[in-house]
């Protein structure tokens, strides 16, 4: 009951604050736009925006890029449908049968049915987020430095050995991020390490100009490998002309519940587990879509339980995402290590203090979201046949140019010095070569933002201990997350032999 007072407290100020309410809208809508631009996907647009929130409240500015996340979650099924091009990887299941779709005139259908099933696991998994947050927060409140350490052991085990098609290279760029965060002073001794007497590295590197550099930078090198052929453009199929077939009826929705609540259930539970995401999440509430199904052999056809399923999945997992970053302060995926990033531009570290210290901003946030989801859904009903159409005339040559002088002035805009657009650029070829290479650039940027906590819970253990490192065998619930973390790192390993062994 609690909860729902602040929630509806959280509702009546945002709507009465006209600015953050604005920032909201303009996140969804923005978010949708994004996603929807293969290749560019919403993470660069909100890569990009987050200079621009260091002059916004934290609720506007953490409101805006959550927002902004789940737009463009829902965003990269337009051009999916549409063209069968995925706006981002989390959409790649749902062109096999929205494409079909299309082909037979019934895009209009498709896209509704897409921005419906979002909407509901998207909301499913909020309601969740809001009423059930709270309880793992006092929960994790009760965790010591020991039963911490073992807590991120285990997450950056799993976001390194899962994230990537590697999980040694996942590793790798995980330890990568770690020893990146070890730059600039000792959080114990305030002495300099790894600075090479260069006066800006004393307090190490700044978060934004890496975060534009790995993920945005990194996409301007990597289409600057393409050629773009400027007379090349995409085209929609033409629209069926009965009017049964361009709109999303309640039967036809009905029909679909039982495959949107399946992938919601699915999309929560992946969500929670740090790593994860959402790239699988949509291709597993797509098999159990049609393994439930009356009539499995439509899917791959046109079945519109084949758009709905994967769409619920991957909405659902934006709330989900949320749950480890609030409680323990562990991002899931890399929109909530983006979000990370914005609390701790201003000065907010999310954990399981926040409920305490920061309750308004959290339910907020959660308001936030619920008014996204509306904003989205009512975008996808009413404008995305408008925003694929608005695609055919976007060239990626004029795209990723100026997208590239977002990034220089979204660095330069940080101190007002060329110094953090040099880190920009360093860390966008870093971020280049580990996508050429199949390294991990989330893995190395959520380990980089976690390595101050890592190694803070580390030395404190080993305090409290004497130095003597038996100490995280000896408490059950560290004990726990390292057999969990090691048996994580043993079933992939056990996986990727049996693959080898059936395919020879």
């Amino acid at each position: 009951m609690e909860q729902l007072i602040l929630l509806f407290q959280a509702l009546g100020y945002i709507l009465s604050h006209l600015d953050v309410l604005g920032f909201i809208l303009f996140g969804a809508v923005a978010g949708v736009f994004l996603g929807a631009i293969p290749g560019l996907t919403a993470t660069v647009g909100i890569v990009l925006a987050i200079p621009f929130t260091f002059y916004m409240s934290p609720l506007a500015s953490i409101s805006m890029i959550y927002a902004m996340h789940k737009g463009g979650v829902y965003g990269g099924s337009i051009p999916a449908i549409l063209f069968r091009v995925p706006g981002s990887p989390a959409a790649a299941c749902t062109q096999i049968d929205g494409y079909e779709l299309t082909k037979q005139g019934k895009q209009v259908k498709a896209l509704q049915c897409a921005a419906l099933a979002s909407y509901i696991g998207d909301i499913m998994s909020d309601m969740v987020l809001i009423f059930f947050t709270i309880y793992l927060a006092n929960i994790a409140l009760k965790l010591g430095p020991i039963e911490l350490f073992g807590v991120l052991v285990f997450a950056l085990t799993i976001i390194g050995g899962v994230t990537g098609k590697s999980m040694i290279k996942g590793l790798i760029s995980a330890l990568a991020g770690l020893f990146v965060a070890t730059v600039g002073l000792d959080p114990i001794s305030a002495i300099a390490r790894f600075d090479f007497n260069i006066v800006q590295l004393t307090k190490g590197f700044d978060l934004v100009p890496l975060l534009i550099g790995v993920f945005c930078m990194s996409e301007v090198l990597v289409q600057a490998e393409k050629k773009f052929s400027r007379g090349e453009r995409a085209t929609i199929a033409p629209r069926s002309e009965n009017p049964a077939d361009n709109r999303m009826s309640w039967p036809e929705l009905r029909s679909c519940l039982p495959a949107i609540f399946r992938s919601y259930v699915w999309g929560q539970i992946i969500g929670v587990l740090p790593g994860i995401g959402a790239a699988i999440t949509p291709w597993i509430g797509y098999a159990e879509a049609k393994r439930t199904s009356k009539h499995p052999e439509e899917f791959g056809k046109g079945a519109l339980a084949g758009v709905a399923a994967p769409e619920a999945a991957n909405n659902a997992v934006c709330g989900a995402n949320l749950m480890p970053l609030l409680t323990l302060g562990i991002p899931g995926s890399t929109a909530a290590a983006l979000i990370m990033g914005v609390f701790i531009i201003h000065g907010i570290h999310p954990g399981p203090r926040i409920f305490a210290d920061q309750a308004p901003l959290v339910y907020g946030i959660f308001a936030a979201g619920l008014l996204a989801n509306l904003t989205y859904l009512l975008v996808g009903l009413l404008a995305a046949t408008l925003i694929g159409k608005l695609l055919t005339y976007i060239p990626r040559s004029v795209i990723y140019p100026l997208v590239f002088i977002c990034c220089s002035m979204g660095a330069y805009a940080l101190n007002t010095g060329l110094y953090d657009v040099g880190l920009m650029v360093g860390f966008g070829i870093l971020g280049y070569f580990m996508r050429k290479y199949e390294f991990s650039p989330p893995a190395f940027v959520i380990a980089f933002m976690l390595g101050s906590r890592f190694e803070i819970n580390l030395r404190r253990s080993l305090l409290l201990s004497r130095g003597d490192p038996l100490i995280f065998f000896t408490r059950p619930i560290c004990l726990a997350f390292i057999l969990l973390a090691f048996g994580t790192v043993g079933y992939r390993i056990w996986t990727n032999y049996r693959k080898k062994v059936s395919n020879t």
